[in-house]
């Protein structure tokens, strides 16, 4: 089958940009293969190694016609490595290393440095050190001012850079550092070009409205992805949810901090929190991980995306598989198939009663509720193909796709910016259309959309649902047309 006769996923792809994906060609590629979300990972590359692959995206898009997102993930207080000689080291069980607040002007081979400076005076005795998502373990067996020894208990190998944790401690750091700030200066000159910001190791509503303060400040508009991987922030989900636009569940950091046992189960519960809530949420971490050496994935890693996708997740993510990988555009198109194979088993089961979904009331109004709900009955009685939704802020679109339709979903939305934050919403499609086309206008441009696609034929019908109809203040419309 070739890559044209394979439809998109109508769960949506986050690929993370990094050396084996950010040339003009490599974009394209995964822009083909179904990414529809651009993360851009600000704990590694400068700013205008950032601005250039922005650039680069927007033109691509743009060139294909395709409408997507770009995530700004900010580093937040991440403890890492500082840089290790010839990048690498080894560490065998048993092998002893040296933490300190100062690095020597040529690092032997055992001396480490982080990125938080202190941490060598904050550690004690017995505490255990993690690092490089938990793939490499030591104990701290000594401190001293300025210096801490760490002795081996889990082998493996370090790079430069890589992620330090300490599960369980509680060092006082703060949500956003001087970096982060920094970023969202560079956010402001990017306002046009980024949709989505990442929030890293929150730990309370708190610290999403600190965020949403910096970023109105520097009048961006860009909604918040918090990111779920501290305990902290699992203690108080309910409330980090209700002050977030949409949710990560970011599993490297989490099964690190947390025992890894528990990951799963916290995964479905923030997926289905998420579901009621109407907050859209991506699914992360080493989903095909082993795809960034083979071009195949393990089936464990099929099977993860897959039970993801049925617990209702609105996109996967990709991480080193497309960032430095040696198969991106293949590890997107895996992704695509799997997300295709889980949704048509979620078809398989037919769709839940509308009863059975939680009111949306506080995200939109009943009578748009009332309005969705009434166009998912009509297209499933009719068993029409696709819903049309015109939406001019976004809302009705998302309310629709949180009800999760068995019909494909167009918006017909008037900024680029609405279509490209509707990218990270599960099975939204998305044209930018005039402002002041009449409801005739709006059908005979979803049925050239859909026939020049193959989704409708002869006889089919369209549903449309109309967020407010022109002249008036409150009323919503469904409304029914046959293709001829």
């Amino acid at each position: 089958m070739t890559l044209n006769a394979i439809p998109y996923s109508r769960t949506k792809i986050v690929a993370t940009i990094g050396p084996a994906s950010r040339s003009p060609e490599a974009l394209g590629r995964l822009i083909e293969a179904g990414v529809t979300v651009f993360r851009l990972n600000f704990s590694h590359g400068t700013h205008a190694e950032h601005s250039e692959v922005v650039a680069t995206i927007r033109e691509r898009s743009a060139a294909m016609n395709k409408e997507v997102a770009i995530l700004q993930d900010l580093c937040g207080p991440k403890m890492r490595l500082g840089p290790i000689p010839g990048d690498l080291v080894e560490c065998p069980l048993g092998e002893e290393f040296t933490m300190v607040v100062e690095p020597s002007a040529i690092p032997p081979a055992n001396e480490l440095s982080c990125s938080y400076r202190e941490l060598p005076n904050d550690l004690r005795i017995g505490e255990s050190v993690l690092f490089a998502d938990g793939t490499v373990g030591m104990e701290v067996i000594e401190t001293l001012p300025g210096r801490a020894k760490l002795r081996v208990n889990l082998p493996g190998r370090l790079r430069s850079r890589q992620g330090i944790n300490l599960p369980g401690s509680e060092l006082a750091v703060k949500s956003l550092t001087d970096k982060d700030l920094a970023d969202l200066d560079w956010t402001a000159a990017h306002a046009n070009d980024v949709q989505y910001v990442g929030l890293s190791f929150a730990r309370t509503a708190e610290d999403v409205q600190w965020l949403r303060r910096e970023l109105l400040a520097r009048n961006c508009q860009a909604h918040i992805v918090v990111k779920i991987e501290k305990p902290q922030a699992v203690k108080n989900l309910e409330s980090i949810v209700a002050a977030t636009d949409a949710v990560m569940v970011a599993r490297g950091d989490l099964g690190v901090e947390m025992d890894v046992h528990r990951v799963p189960a916290i995964q479905k519960r923030i997926i289905e929190l998420c579901n009621r809530t109407h907050r859209p949420v991506i699914t992360a971490t080493q989903m095909l991980n082993s795809m960034e050496n083979s071009s195949r994935p393990t089936r464990a890693e099929a099977s993860d995306v897959f039970n993801a996708v049925v617990d209702g997740t609105d996109a996967v993510m990709l991480s080193g598989e497309t960032a430095i990988g040696e198969y991106p555009a293949k590890a997107v198109l895996m992704m695509r198939q799997i997300c295709l194979e889980a949704e048509a088993f979620l078809k398989t089961r037919g769709r839940r009663a509308i009863a059975e979904y939680a009111p949306l009331r506080g995200f939109i109004e009943p009578i748009t509720e009332a309005a969705v709900d009434a166009a998912c009955l009509v297209t499933e009685r009719l068993d029409a193909p696709m819903i049309v939704v015109s939406t001019a802020s976004g809302r009705t679109a998302k309310a629709l796709s949180n009800r999760r339709p068995a019909a494909a979903i167009l918006a017909l939305t008037r900024t680029r910016e609405n279509a490209r934050q509707l990218a990270l919403c599960w099975g939204v499609t998305s044209l930018v259309t005039p402002g002041d086309s009449s409801t005739d206008q709006e059908l005979a441009t979803a049925i050239e959309y859909a026939k020049a696609r193959n989704i409708v034929a002869a006889g089919n019908h369209i549903v449309l649902l109309r967020g407010q109809l022109p002249g008036q203040s409150m009323e919503r419309a469904v409304l029914a047309q046959q293709v001829v």
